[in-house]
């Protein structure tokens, strides 16, 4: 048989079968190829581990102390139960509620060196209890925490004799509003050495300064 005999039989064989299959066509299985089960492969990497708790987790659950001690004299607060990822802006908070200060009249440092509201402890390397330093600003005055009871008056109480007392302790209060009054004062040159610690961040140089400045002022004030 030629080749081309061949092929004219085969494709007139082709030409019998049904091109599509029917909606109805069902295989046999006892005609499928005989095929090995599938298996999934090893794993190549080892099953994870739990893991510890990381740095974060750790800062949120270790706590120290915190004792927030004045450059002069104030008030020692001491915070127990702080966690590492406190910001030195939540520490001054709860200082200015304990001790009736302004807020933003409080400066910390950490090792003579002024530290950032929006430095965490964990940042600034705290591990365990620490102690700062509190600053003071120039104008921190107190503010009230709670109204007290209106004292009762006794108007039968009479009153000062003569009008002089009242009129030499209005001019003492106007001479005490003086730019020299107020330079002679302990708390300008503290408020002084407080900002220039601030603007250096060096309490060392901070102090010298303030000293010399006091000093050439005291020696400029006794000339004639």
């Amino acid at each position: 048989m030629s080749e081309v005999t061949f092929a004219k039989s085969f494709l007139a064989t082709l030409d019998k079968k049904a091109i599509k299959l029917p909606a109805d066509h069902v295989s046999d299985p006892r005609k499928y190829p005989n095929q090995s089960p599938y298996t999934l492969p090893k794993q190549t990497h080892p099953y994870p581990r739990k893991t510890g708790p990381t740095s974060t987790q750790q800062a949120h659950a270790k706590t120290i102390s915190a004792t927030l001690k004045p450059m002069k004299a104030g008030e020692t607060v001491t915070l127990p139960n702080i966690a590492l990822d406190s910001t030195i802006f939540d520490l001054k908070s709860q200082y200015a509620s304990q001790t009736g200060l302004q807020q933003d009249k409080i400066k910390l440092l950490l090792n003579k060196k002024p530290a950032q509201d929006l430095k965490t402890l964990k940042d600034l390397g705290v591990e365990k209890d620490v102690e700062f330093s509190i600053m003071i600003l120039g104008g921190a005055g107190s503010t009230p925490r709670a109204h007290s009871p209106a004292m009762e008056v006794d108007e039968k109480t009479p009153a000062p004799e003569s009008e002089k007392a009242a009129v030499e302790a209005e001019k003492m209060d106007t001479s005490d509003d003086s730019p020299e009054s107020i330079i002679n004062t302990d708390h300008f040159w503290s408020d002084l050495q407080g900002f220039l610690t601030t603007r250096l961040k060096d309490e060392a140089q901070g102090e010298r300064l303030s000293k010399l400045f006091r000093q050439a002022w005291s020696s400029s004030s006794t000339k004639p």
